[in-house]
């Protein structure tokens, strides 16, 4: 087998399926899109602000020659909450833990194996992740700024690994919307302003995790979200097909069936940790 066969063969193992390879580089348009909505302020505030640390990638390696990009399918049952909303995300297994230890065999196994550099990336990085997987062939970014897979919809967690191994290229995959306008037209608060455009002082998957006192504008469009908003998703047409995922950290708590606003209100600080401490 090849290197790249080898890796992933080794990422069926330990529960990855969608995994790609991609170059270090980025064309001219991303750095232009991104500076673009720095400038128009609709940066979330999660993200790097300066582009060039979010397209160098020979600043966090420098002999850097691939990007492995991986997705983990989190959609595992169709749940019902409808006295409140909490994001399908946010029922399981905080995904921080599940996907850093996947990352770290797999890196383990490049170091391992082929006596390669790896660092590996989840979440919290300057990366631009959803462009990294559409250029490794994993998905494609939707109007609604989602990355897209054919296999789990749009219901996935992303994750990097940088490693100055060559491993022959995915081709990137093209946008699908065509003329759908279904995500944008749906968007409770807005937010959306255009394709690809998102407002977060609108969006309210981004209001849900603000840490400063919400202003009364903002608690109206809240509504009873309580945790993520998941509407532009839910609502696309790749989503309607998307298959459950299998990963057993990612099944449902057992607590969102029956939970509500005076629940929720009642709980005292050290009651709410311990109810939601192993979600994300």
């Amino acid at each position: 087998m090849s290197i790249k066969e080898e890796i992933i063969s080794f990422a069926r193992d330990i529960e990855i399926d969608l995994i790609g390879f991609c170059d270090i580089n980025f064309d001219e348009g991303l750095i232009n899109f991104l500076k673009e909505k720095r400038e128009l302020g609709l940066l979330t505030g999660f993200e790097e602000e300066n582009e060039n640390k979010r397209t160098d990638i020979k600043k966090i390696m420098e002999d850097a020659q691939t990007i492995i990009a991986i997705a983990l399918p989190y959609k595992t049952a169709d749940i019902n909450t409808k006295q409140i909303h909490i994001s399908k995300s946010s029922i399981g297994l905080d995904y921080h833990i599940v996907l850093k230890e996947k990352l770290l065999k797999l890196c383990n196994f490049l170091i391992e194996k082929y006596g390669a550099k790896a660092v590996s990336f989840c979440d919290n990085n300057p990366l631009c992740e959803r462009e990294i997987a559409r250029k490794s062939g994993i998905g494609f970014i939707g109007k609604n700024n989602s990355l897209i897979t054919k296999k789990y919809g749009s219901y996935v967690f992303l994750g990097e690994i940088i490693t100055n191994i060559y491993i022959e290229r995915d081709k990137a995959v093209e946008n699908k919307c065509g003329s759908c306008t279904i995500c944008l037209n749906a968007c409770p608060s807005g937010a959306l302003l255009k394709p690809w455009y998102i407002d977060p002082r609108k969006c309210i998957s981004f209001l849900t995790q603000k840490k400063e006192e919400l202003t009364d504008s903002e608690k109206k469009l809240l509504g009873l979200n309580i945790y993520g908003c998941d509407t532009c998703q839910d609502v696309c047409p790749y989503n309607k097909t998307a298959e459950y995922s299998k990963i057993e950290e990612f099944k449902p708590f057992g607590w969102e069936a029956n939970i509500n606003p005076d629940f929720i209100l009642g709980l005292t600080n050290s009651e709410y940790k311990c109810t939601f401490k192993k979600a994300s």
